[in-house]
């Protein structure tokens, strides 16, 4: 079995590639700029007995230049392909986030979420699956932002809210054929030194989740490889919301 993971270098990225790996998955590692995280990821597979590649490619590509977007994802599928097999699931995990004040919310700050975030993860969804024979798994890496967004977040809420959406059409689009699209919707991910950083945006976490804490990267990548897997076969055009419990909040 072969798996591509976008986005594959960072905290999440790398939890959601031992996770595949120790299920049996050999794994390319996708990366943009992080290629020692990428090293690491990558050695990490192959410690769990599992062949991995790292593959560079920047998706984020001009709006006026569509072809070059199509010729990079077909490069990144290809070069996985080339090494390991063809991918029988993809993460789809890559996505920019910062921080856009509401005054400052043009069009091209539109463009850079649409341009970097949802229009490479549809095209990349697109051509993973037309590879892809029964049994195939795409798993899309939504946000709860995606059902309620944060001050200054909202573009990338929107294109999140959007990945919820494409999870579902291109469910439907591609369930003839044997192939299953689904998501998660993780909630805050815990990494070292979140609480010193953000000390007040995680306490109001805790506040609201149910569980009174954040979620670990491990605990979303088991969800990702769950539905990754054949127990979850029955499982197409949904999102899975992994947030100990964030968005049963009440609100008042």
């Amino acid at each position: 079995m072969t798996a591509l993971v976008t986005g594959a270098s960072g905290g999440l990225g790398r939890a959601v590639v031992r996770a595949l790996a120790a299920a049996g998955h050999d794994v390319g590692v996708h990366y943009r700029g992080d290629r020692d995280g990428a090293a690491t990821a990558v050695a990490e597979v192959e410690a769990a007995g599992r062949r991995a590649v790292a593959l560079h490619a920047d998706l984020d590509v001009p709006l006026d230049d569509p072809a070059t977007l199509d010729a990079r994802c077909v490069a990144l599928l290809d070069g996985c392909a080339d090494v390991l097999g063809t991918p029988d699931v993809v993460v789809l995990n890559a996505f920019p986030q910062h921080h856009v004040a509401w005054a400052d919310l043009d069009a091209a700050a539109w463009d850079a979420y649409h341009r970097g975030g949802l229009r490479p993860t549809a095209v990349l969804l697109h051509e993973a699956a037309r590879r892809m024979g029964p049994g195939g798994v795409v798993v899309v890496v939504g946000s709860i932002e995606g059902l309620r967004a944060m001050p200054t977040h909202a573009p990338y809420a929107v294109a999140k809210a959007a990945l919820h959406h494409l999870v579902s059409a291109a469910a439907h689009e591609l369930g003839g054929r044997g192939v299953r699209v689904t998501g998660v919707v993780p909630g805050l991910v815990d990494r070292a030194g979140l609480e010193d950083a953000w000390p007040d945006g995680v306490a109001r976490y805790r506040s609201a989740a149910a569980l009174g804490r954040p979620v670990t990267p491990e605990e979303v990548a088991g969800a990702i490889a769950f539905l990754a897997s054949g127990v979850a076969s029955g499982i197409t055009g949904t999102t899975v919301t992994v947030d100990a419990g964030w968005s049963s909040s009440p609100g008042w």
